[in-house]
């Protein structure tokens, strides 16, 4: 059985978020974020002051963002923008140690099962010089992506990481998935 616990904050930027949860996104190294906004859906790593970079190690502009999931493979900060720049923020983890990051407490969800799963994103891996942990994909559809991962060769695939998380959800005994947390990007 697992625990999964959480914390939130409502009227809070995501940079305001990104830099309150960066030590634990970050945990030595970089965390990964998916960042989404009226013209793309890019991935970015979070750097340990809470900045998020692109593939040319760049610090990205975050205020067109409308959605952002960063992780690494204990926690996740989830953020959506709810006006103006201001949403709410909530982090969860499978270790207790995430007291002191934002400003919440979440019920702690106990006695779950869970199941790995598995995306894969769309693209194969092109020859390209792959510069400070990063790769390309592409197919004709999309374009190309840039993904903060090594190892990253022709024809090869990125797959995004998660964990859905089961519970038991009502007096039936039936089971449901009532939390996901994605964990981290591998290449196959």
């Amino acid at each position: 059985m697992h625990t999964l616990y959480g914390r939130a904050s409502d009227n809070i930027t995501l940079q305001a978020a990104l830099k309150s949860c960066a030590s634990t996104l970050t945990n030595g190294s970089h965390g990964v974020a998916l960042l989404y906004s009226p013209t793309c859906c890019q991935f970015a790593k979070v750097q340990s002051n809470g900045d998020v970079t692109d593939s040319n190690n760049e610090s990205l502009a975050l205020k067109n963002v409308f959605e952002a999931r960063a992780f690494n493979e204990t926690c996740e900060l989830r953020w959506l923008n709810e006006l103006d720049g201001q949403g709410r923020a909530v982090l969860i983890s499978s270790q207790q140690d995430i007291i002191g990051y934002l400003s919440e407490s979440l019920s702690v969800l106990e006695e779950l099962d869970t199941i790995k799963q598995t995306y894969i994103l769309w693209g194969k891996g092109v020859k390209t010089i792959s510069i400070g942990g990063w790769g390309k994909l592409a197919a004709a559809r999309i374009g190309s992506l840039s993904v903060p991962v090594t190892g990253l060769t022709t024809n090869k695939q990125v797959y995004l990481n998660s964990i859905e998380y089961l519970q038991e959800i009502d007096e039936y005994g039936n089971v449901a998935v009532v939390e996901e947390r994605l964990i981290g990007l591998e290449v196959k």
